[in-house]
C-alpha cells in the first residue's frame, strides 16, 4: 500500500495534510481516491506528476474508487470557515467538486477500465435517515442537490470511448479480476445491506 496525496474537499483552501492510497496486490493496482479532486486553484493528482510516477513504478492502475460529487458552496458554509481570511467568506469554493474532465484525466493517465463510484453513500445502511445525497427514498433532495451537476451520461460516454465503465457502488459490493485482467463488480452473491440491517432492526417507517 502506497500513500498518495489527497487534494481538495476544502472550500477554504486550508491545505490540510491528508492521504488517499494505492493498493498493489500481486501486480493488480487499485487507487482509493475517495473524495480527492481538484482544489480551488486547480491542483490535483493530475498536476503534481504523482500518477505518472506510480504508473511507471507499479504499472497501470485498472480500478479507481472515486467520489463523483460536484459540490460547490459558499465558504461560510464550511465548519472551518473561521480559519480562512474573512474577506473570502462569501466566495464560492469546492467541497469535493470532481468534474467529468478530471475523472477522464484520471482514466487516461492510469489506464483504468473501471471507475467504482462511491461515497455520499451509506444510505442503504441507514434506511430511515433522510440526509444522504443519494438516499433512494428522497428523490426530491437528490434532484435539488444535483440539478446543476455535469450529466452522468456525458461522463459515461467519455469513459466508454476509453474502454472504461462506471459502477455505482453499494455497501459490501464484491469485485473480481477476470482472466482478461479486467476487474468487474459481482452482482450475484453480494450481501444486501437491507437484509443485514433487518437482522437487528425493525423495518424502517415509510416517509410521508
Amino acid at each position: 500500500m502506497t500513500a498518495v496525496p489527497f487534494y481538495g474537499e476544502s472550500s477554504c483552501e486550508l491545505h490540510l495534510p491528508r492521504n488517499c492510497y494505492l493498493i498493489n496486490d500481486q501486480g493488480d493496482n487499485t487507487l482509493i481516491a475517495v473524495d480527492s479532486g481538484p482544489t480551488n486553484s486547480g491542483d490535483s493528482l493530475l498536476t503534481d506528476g504523482i500518477l505518472n510516477e506510480l504508473v511507471h513504478r507499479y504499472g497501470p492502475i485498472r480500478t479507481i474508487f472515486q467520489q463523483l460529487g460536484q459540490l460547490l458552496e459558499l465558504r461560510t458554509f464550511a465548519a472551518y470557515a473561521c480559519l480562512s481570511h474573512p474577506g473570502r467568506w462569501l466566495e464560492v469554493g469546492e467541497n469535493c467538486c470532481v468534474t467529468s474532465e478530471y475523472i477522464t484525466g484520471l482514466v487516461e493517465r492510469t489506464g483504468a477500465n473501471l471507475v467504482a463510484a462511491y461515497a455520499n453513500g451509506g444510505a442503504e445502511w441507514l434506511p430511515d435517515h433522510p440526509v444522504f445525497v443519494f438516499h433512494g427514498r428522497n428523490q426530491a433532495l437528490r434532484e435539488m442537490i444535483t440539478a446543476h451537476w455535469w450529466p452522468m451520461d456525458t461522463l459515461e460516454s467519455q469513459l466508454a470511448a476509453r474502454q472504461c465503465r462506471i459502477h455505482q457502488c453499494r455497501a459490501l459490493d464484491l469485485f473480481r479480476k477476470q482472466a482478461s485482467g479486467q476487474v468487474i463488480p459481482l452482482i450475484a452473491g453480494s450481501h444486501q445491506p437491507m437484509d443485514l440491517y433487518l437482522l437487528d432492526h425493525p423495518p424502517p417507517a415509510s416517509e410521508s
